[in-house]
């Protein structure tokens, strides 16, 4: 998605513009990411003496795999971000800006992917109660139920627990 800000060197006092941006590769970037679509963004730019405001609103829907059962889900994701550009040497209390051209149309699709990325969760699950899969068997637990003994063992008194089962 590109900005042009000569309508803001001639005047202008703010530029709006929409449009769906596709994020190409989106899903190598997180191992939990199945499927995203389009990303629909709305953009804000101001002119504030030499700096550049760039303010974006964007939202989609993502579908993820659950960390804990491995089923896919669908998570819609809305997000907010604020860029500081400049077309002077950079402050020292502008050390976020960026340096640019103006007479250059400015791409901000890596603004709209950082800002993504930010957005994505850590660890996806599909419900809060999710139960995941169980560690002996793999049945997903949030459909079925096993007679699995999955109580964690103390390692010192393994061997105790062998003699027990050897007398059953």
């Amino acid at each position: 998605m590109l900005i042009s800000f000569r309508k803001l060197n001639r005047g202008t006092d703010i530029i709006e513009q929409e449009d769906r941006v596709e994020l190409k590769g989106a899903e190598r970037e997180h191992p939990d990411l199945v499927h995203l679509e389009p990303v629909k963004v709305r953009v804000q730019a101001w002119k504030d003496g030499e700096t550049y405001h760039v303010h974006g609103r964007q939202s989609t829907e993502a579908e993820f795999r659950c960390s804990r059962c491995l089923t896919t889900f669908s998570r819609p994701l809305s997000m907010e971000w604020h860029r500081i550009l400049t077309d002077a040497e950079p402050k020292e209390d502008e050390e976020d800006a960026v340096q640019v051209d103006p007479d250059q149309p400015v791409d901000v699709t890596p603004f709209i992917r950082e800002a993504l990325l930010l957005e994505f969760p850590l660890a996806p699950v599909c419900r809060e109660d999710c139960k995941g899969l169980c560690p002996a068997c793999g049945v997903n637990r949030n459909e079925q139920t096993c007679q699995c003994d999955t109580r964690p063992v103390d390692p010192r008194l393994a061997k105790l627990q062998e003699l027990l089962d050897r007398e059953e």
